[in-house]
């Protein structure tokens, strides 16, 4: 609840101040067409295109399994990690983005054991 809750209202901010700066927020898939134009399709599919002076490009990114065998059971994801009912205690962080890294890095100023993996 609360940490989720969280971070539904920060993500309503950043669309709030992106459009008080005239900033035109779309959640679509997109490519581009060339250096001004992109092509958009909504979750309906229903394509457009788009023309800009310049475009904001924020992918932003969802945690994945790693598709082995265990891999639901054993593991949570980082945004699970903010829902756990108890402390993780000793734990593994597998990648090195910075999510990964700063997840590892406040379990380990909490005090617990924290190993990160990566390639």
């Amino acid at each position: 609840g609360g940490v989720q809750d969280h971070i539904a209202s920060l993500n309503f901010g950043y669309r709030t101040e992106l459009r008080s700066n005239n900033v035109t927020y779309l959640n679509e898939l997109a490519s581009f067409v060339d250096p001004h134009t992109v092509q958009c399709t909504d979750k309906a599919g229903n394509a457009h295109l788009v023309t800009s002076k310049a475009f904001v490009i924020a992918v932003g990114g969802r945690p994945k399994y790693p598709g082995v065998p265990g891999d639901k059971e054993c593991c949570i994801s980082s945004d699970d990690l903010f829902s756990l009912p108890k402390a993780p205690g000793k734990t593994l962080v597998v990648g090195a983005s910075y999510v990964a890294l700063e997840c590892a890095g406040f379990l380990r100023g909490l005090g617990y054991d924290t190993t990160v993996m990566m390639r």
